[in-house]
């Protein structure tokens, strides 16, 4: 091997990134056989970042990352990334310098491409990305080059933009997340992130920047084409487009990283959020199921309502919100031709199913699409427009305002804070990637989610709809993917992660991400389907689950902790190492928390006092699978420190301090 060169697990621990597993612990962790993207880590005097055939990750100057990624996604009509097969891959390597040539197509053959690069210690890439049509014109949403820019050390700060015709912009990456595009027109972008650099510059077609983090990616992301471009377009002759990033600056010696502190604890004047359970016709279950549910618990039942919801699915939900002393949210789907009309109609099938919502929020089906601020937006009554009819047809209910989806939808269609009582969106990690590396960063993105959100909140209570790595609507196609396959894939209802250790342990990294912020609820899973706390049959196969002998996800049991969690003083741990998340609040006189790591190296963590804790990895995985109440009667170890193996999560359970 090449020095400078790692790859397979060294170099997805140094990134926090991902190394190839088989057998077993790869169905425990990720919940599939489809192996993650092999990282190879490349080290070239100050310059480094992680290479695989479909992107360029974290590239770094003297340790600071200045570049997320670039990559050369190719969308299909509904915006879902087509996955490439690799036909050819390959580096060379000699005096400080490495150059690669990767030849790909997508879509049966439809689209060929061939990506050459090449990177120097001097701080200098290269990327360029030809694309060839085969058998006639290729029809996509969007193809080619796309660079993302971090949002840590970004965040507000200073931008230089060069234009088509060679003049210069001085601006800002925003701070608040912009709904439409903070920058266009662009060949050109120079900033800085402490005494680090970098200049990038765009070539072979018109580039624009948009806000990522309104789909919770950690990143602002340039691209072509511009969206005012009309799509779906065609490719019908080949295209070449060709990225330069230039990196410089020294380090200041006073700048080193000192030793890592240990983790202390601290208690927060801030109150757990409440945890509820998504419901929609076909994830309550039979009667076993909404018994094992009843040991999780939920703070509220968020029951989605739409014409076609059948009595009997009604009448189930409100047995399960009497079993568990939860109250019902109800998210009305109403249809575009009967809309006002259609919430009075829901509100008489729901008191004849005993059902009275404490909150409501309702949304005409042609808004879980996606809009531009600029665009076309439905005719008829806007999100807002149907609070009054809300308040008339449950005058005992709070009534909501914002979207059923993303906070994208919410960011362009801006609730009026003044006519609701809460705020309220959701969320999907794999809008557009859906690599283990780019799911954990969306965490990153959610705070400056809440903030934002939070600044158009008017000071009204804000909730949280279900926040998952998959999609439950595809607010910018025409359909959400099943994934039979069940592969890592874009815009795709059911995610495999999801009933693994890698769901458990992102859960974890949602909750912990509201440290701070005015969240005061949120769902991260249904009772079954495919958000399911238990795995029950579905259309396509579930690995790991078809012998019948694991009646609950990993998930399970971080949900049943948080749902005793809620409602109860916070506490956290400061400086922890990256790739751990922590979520804790006070229970019974001490300080409960779940654990979790994020990435795929093993961690240590000093704790800042002797505590007990049970370990959820892939060792204990299977029996906890098996056993819905194995948090009761898997044993605790008195520990003084935590070794955390990849995408595992400790129940700790620590004393206060008199």
């Amino acid at each position: 091997m090449d020095s400078g060169m790692e790859t397979g697990a060294n170099a997805a621990s140094a990134a926090g990134g991902d190394a190839a597993e088989v057998g077993e612990d790869l169905v425990l962790t990720f919940g599939t056989e489809e192996q993650p993207v092999p990282w190879r880590r490349i080290s070239l005097g100050p310059l480094s970042f992680l290479l695989s055939d479909q992107s360029i990750r974290r590239i770094c100057w003297h340790g600071t990352e200045l570049v997320r990624a670039i990559s050369w996604p190719i969308r299909d009509e509904n915006w879902a990334t087509y996955p490439p097969t690799t036909l050819h891959d390959a580096t060379a390597r000699s005096d400080g310098r490495i150059t690669g040539r990767i030849e790909q197509s997508v879509a049966g053959g439809r689209l060929g491409l061939v990506v050459e690069f090449s990177a120097s210690a001097a701080g200098e890439l290269l990327v360029t990305v030809t694309m060839t049509p085969a058998g006639g014109p290729f029809a996509t949403n969007r193809a080619g080059l796309t660079v993302l820019h971090p949002i840590l050390g970004l965040t507000g700060a200073p931008v230089t933009v060069t234009h088509s015709d060679g003049s210069t912009e001085a601006t800002e990456f925003p701070k608040h997340i912009k709904p439409s595009q903070p920058m266009g027109d662009i060949t050109g972008l120079s900033y800085s992130i402490g005494a680090s650099k970098a200049d990038i510059r765009f070539e072979g077609e018109v580039f624009e920047m948009e806000d990522q983090r309104n789909w919770s990616d950690a990143s602002y992301k340039t691209y072509c084409v511009p969206l005012k471009e009309p799509f779906t377009y065609e490719i019908d002759a080949p295209i070449s487009q060709i990225v330069r990033v230039s990196l410089s600056g020294k380090v200041a010696a006073d700048t080193r990283s000192a030793a890592t502190p240990a983790p202390q604890l601290e208690t927060l004047d801030q109150v757990a959020p409440a945890l509820g359970l998504a419901l929609e016709e076909g994830w309550l279950g039979r009667a076993e199921v909404q018994e094992t549910i009843g040991l999780c618990g939920a703070s509220h039942l968020l029951l989605r309502v739409e014409a076609t919801t059948s009595p009997g699915f009604l009448a189930q939900a409100a047995a399960l919100s009497k079993a568990l002393v939860a109250p019902i949210d109800t998210e009305l789907l109403l249809d575009d031709d009967a809309a006002e009309g259609g919430l009075a109609t829901i509100a008489a099938r729901l008191a004849e199913a005993g059902i009275a919502p404490h909150r409501v929020i309702a949304l005409r089906r042609s808004f879980l699409q996606s809009y531009q601020p600029t665009a076309q937006w439905p005719e008829g009554p806007r999100p807002d427009e149907l609070i009054p009819a809300a308040r008339q047809a449950f005058p005992q209910a709070q009534v909501g305002g914002g979207v059923l989806t993303n906070f994208t939808e919410f960011n362009r269609c801006r609730p009026n804070s003044a006519l609701c009582d809460f705020i309220f969106h959701g969320n999907s990690a794999t809008v557009h990637a859906a690599d283990d590396l780019s799911v954990t960063e969306t965490l990153e993105a959610l705070p400056q989610i809440y903030a934002s959100a939070q600044a158009l909140s008017g000071g009204q209570p804000y909730r949280l709809g279900l926040v998952s790595i998959g999609m439950r609507t595809n607010p910018y196609g025409t359909s959400v993917s099943e994934n039979v396959e069940q592969r890592r894939e874009t815009m795709a209802r059911p995610d495999p992660r999801h009933r693994a250790l890698f769901g458990a342990a992102w859960a974890v990294g949602v909750l912990a991400s509201t440290e701070g912020s005015a969240v005061e609820a949120l769902c991260l899973a249904a009772p079954t389907g495919p958000f399911g706390l238990l795995p029950t049959q579905q259309p396509y196969a579930q690995p790991g689950f078809d012998e019948g002998e694991r009646c609950v996800v990993p998930l399970f049991h971080v949900a049943r902790a948080a749902c005793e969690m809620a409602g109860n003083a916070r506490v956290i741990l400061r400086d922890l190492p990256e790739g751990v998340a922590a979520y804790g609040a006070v229970v019974d006189g001490c300080a409960r928390l779940m654990v979790a790591n994020l990435s795929q190296s093993t961690r240590n963590l000093p704790l800042p006092k002797t505590a007990r804790a049970s370990l959820l990895d892939r060792e204990s995985a299977a029996a906890a699978m098996a056993d819905p109440h194995w948090l009761d009667s898997t044993p605790e170890q008195r520990v003084k420190s935590l070794d955390l193996t990849p995408y595992s999560v400790a129940f700790v359970t620590m004393e206060l301090e008199e």
